[in-house]
């Protein structure tokens, strides 16, 4: 079983605009920020959402689970094998700078260009609980993953005139770039939820003695596993 959240939250962290906008009401300076946002004022939230828990979803089905929506709650509390409620409790976007420093070295010396792009963080909390262990309590995880311009960049060396040059491209994110982006992100967290699941049964299953402190991921499509590294939920103790 898999719910959604009832809304999307929205965040500008750009606060450096209130310092052009004028004086702005402290209550009002959330509301103000996001209606001078590059992006967020103009993301369509249902769709936003909705490609995020279809891109969920699907996958979910990828590595053999059987998917019920809120709708079919009857048919899900009518299943008599084992059974995961999932909800996505929260997704929260933050638009914000993201400074990345572009460097190379020639002669012994380092040099640099500073770009501030723009980004969209997704926040996403989780809440998954199996059903049907009495003793089992809820595992709260947290994701985060980020959109971000993309810079390409090179550095000329003029030995006739002894000057480095910094010649870059950039290519903006886009409203339509963060619906495909959502896709994605419900994917890599359905197989995220996966290897939760799959961890822990390996924790309550195997004995002590035999359990390393490797964290172990599945890929449904070559049918293999591997160690996880960083690609993982981030366990919340609430």
């Amino acid at each position: 079983m898999v719910l959604q959240p009832d809304k999307l939250f929205k965040i500008n962290q750009k606060v450096y605009l209130l310092d052009s906008l004028g004086p702005v009401e402290e209550e009002r300076k959330a509301e103000v920020l996001l209606n001078n946002s590059l992006y967020l004022k103009h993301l369509n939230d249902s769709l936003f959402m909705a490609n995020y828990m279809l891109g969920y979803t699907k996958e979910l089905t990828k590595f053999g689970f059987q998917v019920f929506t809120e709708n079919q709650m009857q048919a899900f509390m009518n299943i008599d094998t084992n059974a995961v409620q999932i909800t996505v409790a929260q997704i929260e976007l933050e638009e914000t700078i993201y400074t990345f420093r572009d460097e190379t070295q020639l002669f012994g010396q380092t040099y640099y260009h500073d770009h501030n792009l723009n980004a969209v963080y997704v926040n996403s909390w989780f809440e998954i609980m199996p059903i049907n262990d009495i003793h089992a309590k809820p595992l709260i995880q947290f994701a985060t993953d980020m959109l971000v311009d993309e810079v390409v960049g090179a550095f000329d060396y003029d030995q006739f005139s002894g000057q480095m040059r910094y010649m870059f491209n950039t290519d903006t994110i886009s409203t339509a770039m963060l619906y495909e982006f959502a896709y994605d992100l419900g994917r890599v967290y359905a197989g995220y939820t996966f290897d939760l699941l799959l961890n822990s049964e390996l924790d309550k299953n195997l004995p002590q003695d035999k359990r390393s402190e490797r964290y172990w991921r599945y890929d449904p499509y070559s049918k293999t596993f591997f160690l996880a590294g960083e690609d993982r939920f981030i366990t919340l103790d609430e």
